[in-house]
């Protein structure tokens, strides 16, 4: 992919212009997930990923075995990932069904 003079990208996968675009859901997991990860104040980093206010599932990141362990709040599920993609898309999923269920 290149860009070109008039800042248009070019190639199979491109973009209109540049320009700074509102972040997707899934990025913004995956930066909480990540600092989480770059955090060495503790063995264990935990936080919860809230929809309208309700808390919908809690991710813990354990150093030690480098996995982030999802729980998911209704239906009650418990999930050991090794990969912060897929912590990343199971979050995405409880956040995304909370939210288009009303």
């Amino acid at each position: 992919m290149r860009i070109n003079g008039r800042g248009m990208f070019s190639g199979p996968f491109c973009l209109r212009r540049i320009r700074r675009v509102e972040e997707s859901t899934l990025l913004q997991i995956i930066r909480r997930l990540n600092a989480m990860r770059c955090d060495t104040s503790g063995k264990r980093q935990r936080r919860v990923f809230e929809q309208f206010g309700v808390p919908v599932c809690e991710v813990t990141y354990v150093r030690a075995s480098d996995e982030f362990i999802f729980v998911r709040f209704r239906p009650q599920e418990r999930f050991c990932f090794d990969s912060i993609d897929l912590a990343a898309i199971e979050i995405y999923d409880s956040l995304y069904e909370l939210r288009h269920t009303f």
